[in-house]
């Protein structure tokens, strides 16, 4: 196969196999506008390939992907074990695993090729995500191609490919034909390539259909639908029916529903539109395939799906996505209503939540005859499979439409269930006043019928309702009644997420017990394999030892849940941990990674709220600190968030934010109603650090209010007027920012060492504020100078300064240097300017040439 202006691309995936074939794995991503040639790359790189194995599968365009689809394409290459896994229910990470393993004892080069993958479900996506992490240590070349132009911003694949190292990613980006490529491409045809360039835009499929049509036609569509106008009657029954089938149709099927001549099939080859291969047939594009299936009338679309599902049924094995799409295709409510929930729970097993979210929903658009028990339970699917992909108002919409059909059954013992689940959903869209009416209802109802596991399931939700408030004694008098239930019950898993919501509510209290709960929590999930509580449990033994200052604690079970999400790609828990981590980088002065953690996790499309809120918090707190433009935005944006949960472990970093912003403009902090809310919640709950940091900005704002309650043991001695002790608590923990604070309520000999520390950090607007307040309490000698650094430098540049001309002489941009250093392109900017000006250059290479003349460089 010769193509046309694609020798750089070839180039690169030929280096790319050359690297894999040494052991160093890479993944290329290979990307374009439909038509522009990814699948005619690929084929001449698998073409090239004979000294290794070639394992190749293509995602298809059903309404509901078939959950793996490539994956069976190439499951007769791995072994037995592999092949029973994938037509096993569920045990996708023993799958995946298993898939390695083979990949690992192939002999030679594996060239692993995902077609595509915009088309993909959710397990591909998966798959691809998994296989791309761990291919650089092994002899793989997996390729992937996608059509960039149909992916949004929200896109899972964006979030796979933002994730690749750069060093083990190749992106091959296929760009349109010059208007020299398609005269090429023209003349190789015997064409004419008059106006050819300017009717296609240099896209390689549209440029062979207008060769072959008569005259330019004005889309592909046009062109494609102009040639198989011109087949014989029979040859376009063949076309028809291939067009309603994604990919590529059995020739098997063709044959039992069209029985076409020799000389038809010679005819439909030849003709272009189609191409054998395998025992199947395919359009040659699937551009030309969807333009003949949307030419079709629906009478006739109608028929054919009818008839391909009645062939399909008779075919043991077939999909059941490809039953869906047809029976959906077809208008057969019956077929829909057998197949898409068996699909749903198919999709579901293997990961795949979005289709199985949208099968149950096709599934209840189809189902007006079911009985009530039937419709009400694939409401409950139907709800159960929208709250794990965030589709939260239809979750809660399925979830109370089922709760109504079972309230008007008078069955008790669902009503209970499906009230504790509509509790929880509404707790996930911050409907918390809901959600406790929910909690309340379920037990009530329950304990009623004395409902078995139903009601231990209500007893722990309304334990962990009360965990996420903050209130202890309630948490754990009702935890404590689940536990003695699921323990009495041998239930496993509602004991493990009861353990989980007693232990930490008691360890956010301080009490040591609690985290030995968690742990047993966490050694129960992990031995019976509860993924979901295992990953609660990391993310609450990580999130409690932040809170409590644990930091040693806290990094070690970082370590931990990072090894625990690694083999299982649990990425929402997985970034729940990374946002303590940032807020834990930045409690310990390490603001620089911090900032730069939260800012990479904020970036991200996939980021739940109560992810959002840790990471907001920190970069908010930053910026205001440093005086860095966007604080005020992202202040707001973490205020609302927060503000809809209800919560105080949401609720106090941001009041305390705003209650700092406050003392920084010189504002009372309690006129900010967020402020005076929190501090009335924390008081009522008991929540020493809450109290603490909240009274200390308070009093620091002149606002008169105590808490009244116990608080933090270096903010009690602050306000105790015990400065130096507050100091040494606060160097004990390693916390250098609150440190200078209490410093700065001391004698004159604290002070220089409180501003160095303010320095040291760039909180350019905390030593603002507090140059501010020490002149007016008359304290002498604390005029701003320059800075030891900037004196010594020749040309009067801070350190950052410094930093920031090496990065331009590196002949980075301002975005650039922003995203290298985590500050906003406004202070990036700000900083060349003060670059350009004391070294008084007028442009920037003006500034490196002579940075250069003054022996400047990167300060060490």
């Amino acid at each position: 196969m010769e193509l046309i202006e694609r020798d750089y691309a070839l180039q690169r995936l030929h280096d790319a196999l050359a690297l894999a074939q040494q052991g160093a794995g890479r993944t290329a991503l290979v990307y374009g506008e439909a038509g522009i040639g990814k699948t005619s790359l690929v084929q001449c790189l698998a073409t090239g390939h004979r000294q290794g194995r070639l394992l190749r599968g293509w995602c298809e365009a059903l309404f509901s992907p078939q959950p793996l689809g490539p994956l069976y394409d190439m499951a007769e290459s791995f072994s037995a074990r592999t092949q029973d896994l994938l037509g096993r229910e569920g045990g996708r990470a023993g799958l995946f695993a298993s898939l390695l393993a083979d990949l690992k004892a192939f002999d030679g080069t594996t060239l692993v090729i995902l077609e595509d993958l915009h088309w993909a479900d959710a397990a591909t996506l998966d798959l691809a995500k998994y296989l791309a992490r761990r291919v650089q240590h092994m002899p793989v070349l997996l390729v992937l191609t996608y059509r960039d132009d149909e992916l949004d911003d929200r896109h899972p694949l964006r979030l796979l490919f933002g994730e690749l190292q750069s060093d083990v990613a190749v992106r091959i980006p296929l760009l349109p034909l010059t208007e020299v490529g398609v005269a090429d491409l023209a003349q190789r045809n015997g064409h004419s390539a008059e106006g050819l360039y300017a009717a296609t835009g240099g896209n390689p499929f549209f440029v062979t259909e207008a060769i072959t049509a008569e005259g330019v036609p004005v889309s592909v569509r046009d062109a494609v639908l102009a040639r198989a106008a011109r087949q014989p009657p029979d040859v376009r029954a063949m076309l028809d029916l291939a067009a309603i089938v994604p990919a590529r149709i059995d020739m098997a099927l063709v044959d039992a529903l069209l029985s076409p001549s020799r000389e038809n099939i010679t005819t439909v080859l030849s003709s272009g539109l189609l191409s054998a291969d395998e025992g199947t047939y395919a359009y040659r594009h699937e551009l030309a395939r969807m333009a003949v299936e949307q030419a079709l009338p629906v009478p006739v679309a109608t028929s054919l799906h009818a008839r391909v599902l009645h062939y399909l049924e008779s075919i043991q094995g077939t999909p059941l996505a490809r039953l869906v799409h047809h029976a959906a295709g077809a208008g057969d409510c019956a077929a829909v209503m057998t197949y898409a929930p068996r699909a749903a729970a198919d999709a579901a097993l293997h990961g795949s939540h979005c289709d199985a979210a949208w099968l149950y929903g096709r599934a209840l658009a189809h189902a007006g005859a079911l009985a009530d028990e039937q419709r009400a339970d694939l409401l409950e699917r139907h709800a159960y499979q929208c709250h794990l992909t965030s589709q939260i108002d239809l979750a809660i919409a399925s979830c109370s439409a089922s709760l109504d059909i079972w309230r008007r059954l008078g069955n008790a013992r669902q009503e209970g269930h499906m009230l504790r689940w509509l509790s929880r959903m509404c707790w996930i869209a911050g409907r918390n006043a809901d959600a406790e009416m929910h909690a309340d209802q379920a037990v009530q109802l329950l304990e009623v019928h004395d409902a078995g596991s139903e009601l231990t399931w209500a007893l722990s939700n309304r334990a962990q309702l009360h965990m996420l408030a903050g209130r202890t004694d309630d948490a754990v008098h009702w935890g404590e009644r689940a536990i003695e239930r699921a323990t009495r019950d041998s239930d496993t898993e509602i004991l493990a997420h009861a353990l989980n919501n007693v232990g930490t509510a008691l360890s956010a209290r301080g009490h040591a017990k609690g985290f030995g709960m968690i742990e047993r929590s966490l050694a129960l999930s992990i031995e019976h394999g509860y993924g979901e509580h295992a990953a609660r449990a990391y993310a609450n033994l990580t999130s409690t030892a932040v809170t409590t200052r644990d930091y040693t604690g806290a990094q070690w079970h970082i370590s931990r849940a990072a090894s625990y999400f690694a083999e299982r790609d649990l990425d929402s828990w997985s970034h729940y941990v990374m946002a303590y981590q940032a807020r834990l980088d930045f409690e310990l002065g390490r603001w620089e990674t911090a900032a730069a953690l939260a800012s990479r996790l904020l970036a991200r499309a996939d980021v739940t709220p109560i992810t959002r809120i840790p990471a907001l918090a920190v970069l908010a707190r930053i910026r205001l600190r440093r005086g860095d433009p966007g604080a005020e935005e992202l202040l707001e944006e973490v205020s609302q968030l927060a503000c809809a949960t209800g919560e105080l472990q949401r609720l106090a970093p941001v009041a305390s934010a705003r209650a700092e912003r406050a003392w920084l403009r010189g504002e009372a902090a309690l006129d900010d109603p967020v402020v005076r809310k929190t501090c009335e919640m924390a008081a009522r709950l008991h929540d020493p650090r809450a109290l603490g940091e909240l009274c200390f900005w308070c009093r620091w704002t002149g606002a008169d209010w105590t808490s009244g309650g116990d608080i933090e043991p270096a903010y009690a001695l602050q306000l105790d007027g015990d400065w130096q002790a507050a100091a040494l608590a606060w160097q004990s923990v390693g916390c250098p920012y609150e440190r200078a604070l209490a410093l700065l309520e001391g004698d004159e000999a604290s002070l220089p060492e409180a501003l160095a520390t303010f320095t040291s950090l760039e909180a350019c607007a905390t030593l603002k504020r507090s140059r501010e307040q020490l002149q007016r309490a008359g304290v002498k000698g604390i005029a701003r100078g320059p800075r030891a650094t900037t004196s010594s430098d020749p040309a009067g540049l801070t350190l950052r300064e410094r930093q920031i001309l090496a990065l331009l002489a590196e002949g980075l941009s301002n975005v650039e240097i922003a995203c290298r250093l985590a500050r906003s392109e406004k202070t990036v900017e700000h900083h060349v300017s003060a670059v350009l000006r004391k070294l008084d250059a007028h442009s920037r290479g003006e500034a490196v040439a002579m940075a250069g003349r003054l022996g400047l460089g990167e300060p060490r």
